[in-house]
C-alpha cells in the first residue's frame, strides 16, 4: 500500500479543519483528502457515491481496500509518521472497543465540536449558500447542509467568525483578560 484517499464531509467545519491538519502532517504513505461530495470523489470512486454517506469517514487505499468509521480513523493515523504507533496500539483487540467508542463519540458530535471550536469555515458556508440557490429561490430542505449552519456572526473587535449570541471572539476575550487592547 502506497497511498490513501480520505473522503470527508466538506459541510462540516471540524472535518474541513481535520483535512487541513492532515495536509500539514508528515506521512509514511501518500495521503489525499477529498471532499466526499466532490466531483473528483464521484469520478474516482463511483461505487462509493451510492454506498457512503457524509456521516461516515471513508478511506480508500490504492489497492482498492475501503475502510469505514473506526477502521478509517485507524488507517488515517497509520498513515501519519507521528501517529502510526498509536494506530497499531489502538487496533489491538483489547483497545479496539475503546478506539471505537472514542471515534464514534467524536464523529457523532463533530457538528457540536465545530460550533464550540468556532470552526464554521467561511468558504464552506459560501459554497453551501451558493448550492442553496440565489436569493428568492426556494429554501433548501432541512436535511441540506446550508440549513444546518447557524447565521454567521462576526466579532465586533477583530471581525473573526464566532458563535451567535456573543459580542467578542475567544481571541479578543483572551486579550481583554490578559490586560491587552482587543483586536
Amino acid at each position: 500500500m502506497r497511498a490513501l484517499s480520505v473522503l470527508y464531509d466538506e459541510t462540516c467545519g471540524f472535518c474541513v479543519s481535520c483535512a487541513r491538519w492532515l495536509g500539514e502532517q508528515r506521512t509514511l504513505v501518500g495521503l489525499e483528502c477529498l471532499p466526499a461530495g466532490s466531483e473528483a470523489a464521484a469520478r474516482r470512486f463511483p461505487a462509493l457515491r451510492r454506498s457512503a454517506t457524509k456521516e461516515e469517514l471513508v478511506v480508500v487505499d490504492d489497492e482498492g481496500g475501503v475502510y469505514r468509521d473506526t477502521h478509517a480513523w485507524l488507517m488515517v493515523l497509520w498513515a501519519l509518521e507521528d501517529y502510526r504507533a498509536w494506530a497499531q496500539r489502538l487496533s489491538r483487540p483489547a483497545l479496539m472497543p475503546l478506539a471505537r467508542n472514542a471515534f464514534e463519540l467524536l464523529s457523532s458530535n463533530r457538528r457540536k465540536l465545530s460550533g464550540w471550536l468556532h470552526l464554521e469555515d467561511e468558504v464552506v458556508r459560501q459554497n453551501l449558500e451558493r448550492e442553496a440557490g440565489p436569493p428568492g429561490a426556494p429554501k433548501c430542505a432541512p436535511e441540506d447542509g446550508a440549513c444546518r449552519l447557524p447565521r454567521l456572526v462576526r466579532c465586533e473587535w477583530c471581525g473573526r467568525p464566532m458563535a451567535e449570541g456573543r459580542t467578542a471572539c475567544p481571541h479578543c476575550l483572551a486579550d481583554v483578560v490578559g490586560g491587552l487592547e482587543p483586536g
